[in-house]
C-alpha cells in the first residue's frame, strides 16, 4: 500500500567565434559555462533590484546594506548551481563503469542512484521519473547503474529487488528502497510523489512539483463540489 498521498495527475559579442564544430569540446564547454554565469548573475542583481524596491522606511545606508548581501548571497548560489551542473547535476546518468560510480559518489555530495536494468518495465518508468526530476533539482546527482553490470555494487549494497533507489550522502548511504512499495506498488505514481519521497530522505531541498500536484488535486476537489 502506499505511504503516500497520490495526487492524481491532470489532463554584445564584437568577436567574431568560430562555428561550434570546429571548436575544442572542452573550450565550448567552458564558454558555455561561463556565459551561463553571467546570466545567473544578471538575473541577481535584476532580482535583488526589484526586492529593494518593495522595502519601505529603510535608509540608504540600509538598502545598500541589504543589496550587498543579498547580491553575495545569490552570486553565491548561481556559482553553486554553474558548478553542479560542470560535475553533471541536471541530468540522469548512465553508469557504465563500475568505478565511475565511486567517481561520482565522490564529486556529488548528494547522489541518487537508481539500481534496474534495460528490461525492467517498472525500472524504465522510474528513469522517466528521475530524469524528469534531475532537470528540476541541481542539488543532487542523479545516475542509474544497470545491475546486471555491476555485481560489485548489487552485492555491497545488498541490491535483492529491481527497480532499488539508493540515496547516498557524503558518499554514505542514507536510505534505500528497494521496489515500488514505498511509492506506489501498483506502479502508478506520479514524478511529484517521487519527488517528495527523496525530500524527506534529505537529497532533495524542496518537492514543489507534488506541492503543485496537491493543490491541482484539491482544485479538482472542490470544483466537483461545486458541481455537486
Amino acid at each position: 500500500a502506499s505511504v503516500l498521498p497520490r495526487p492524481e495527475k491532470s489532463s554584445r559579442g564584437v568577436r567574431h567565434q568560430p562555428p561550434a564544430a570546429m571548436m575544442d569540446p572542452a573550450e565550448l564547454q567552458q564558454q558555455m559555462m561561463d556565459k551561463m554565469l553571467v546570466g545567473a548573475l544578471e538575473q541577481v542583481e535584476r532580482a535583488v533590484d526589484d526586492e529593494l524596491d518593495r522595502v519601505e522606511n529603510a535608509s540608504e545606508e540600509d538598502l545598500a546594506k541589504i543589496r550587498a548581501n543579498r547580491v553575495a548571497e545569490m552570486k553565491r548560489k548561481a556559482e553553486e548551481r554553474v558548478e553542479q551542473q560542470r560535475n553533471g547535476h541536471g541530468s540522469l546518468t548512465k553508469v557504465n563503469d563500475q568505478k565511475e560510480f565511486f567517481e561520482y559518489s565522490k564529486k556529488s555530495s548528494r547522489l541518487v542512484v537508481l539500481f534496474t536494468r534495460d528490461s525492467n518495465r517498472h525500472g524504465k518508468i522510474m528513469i522517466e521519473h528521475l530524469t524528469f526530476l534531475a532537470a528540476r533539482h541541481l542539488e543532487a546527482r542523479f545516475i542509474w547503474v544497470d545491475a546486471e553490470n555491476a555485481p560489485f555494487l548489487t552485492d555491497k549494497l545488498n541490491i535483492w529487488m529491481l527497480p532499488t533507489i539508493v540515496c547516498l550522502k557524503d558518499n554514505k548511504v542514507k536510505e534505500q528502497h528497494n521496489g515500488l512499495d514505498e511509492i506506489d506498488s501498483s506502479g502508478k505514481y506520479s514524478s511529484g510523489m517521487l519527488e517528495y519521497l527523496l525530500h524527506i530522505d534529505g537529497m532533495l531541498d524542496e518537492a514543489p512539483l507534488y506541492d503543485e500536484e496537491l493543490r491541482e488535486e484539491e482544485q479538482e476537489m472542490a470544483e466537483s463540489d461545486d458541481d455537486n
